[in-house]
């Protein structure tokens, strides 16, 4: 009976969760709409598909605390950015990821979008002492079983595993 009470619970649990913004997402499409420092010729505005089994995909896991969200960036270590959640309900979220090098804050705002997680995203940076907008583009993102870090730093990040 423990057993069966427990399954239930589990099933109610995943069905409440697939319809928020809680739990592990991974980045499976993004597209470019402005780059300060791209080249005349480049191709902005076509959606580039991400391979789900890259090493080192840019991961979310974003949690609920008591009233508020909290979301971690499995792709980076703490000392190298800092996340500060600005807005968060069941459905959406607003938070700016800041690097310590270089000085720039990428603002992400996301929402859902049926199955899939959607991110328009902006990235300032200071410029002689002033913000300047660097790049903006839209990811979107599909919900994971679960993701963990698979290793130690390397140059392209912390590689990640998700199911």
């Amino acid at each position: 009976m423990k057993l069966v009470l427990a399954m239930v619970f589990f099933v109610l649990s995943a069905a409440a969760q697939a319809q928020t913004i809680e739990g592990f997402w991974q980045d499976s499409a993004r597209r470019i709409l402005f780059d300060r420092s791209a080249p005349p010729s480049y191709k902005y505005g076509t959606w580039d598909k991400l391979d789900l089994g890259q090493t080192y995909p840019s991961v979310k896991q974003i949690r609920r605390q008591s009233d508020a969200y909290d979301l971690v960036e499995l792709l980076y270590e703490d000392t190298e950015v800092s996340v500060k959640v600005v807005g968060a309900d069941a459905k959406s979220i607003r938070f700016i990821r800041t690097a310590v090098f270089p000085a720039c804050a990428m603002h992400h705002s996301c929402r859902l979008e049926g199955e899939q997680l959607f991110c328009a995203l902006e990235n300032f940076c200071r410029v002689d002492g002033r913000e300047v907008l660097d790049w903006r583009g839209e990811e979107r993102y599909l919900r994971r079983a679960s993701c963990e870090r698979d290793g130690k730093r390397q140059a392209q990040g912390i590689p990640v595993k998700c199911r």
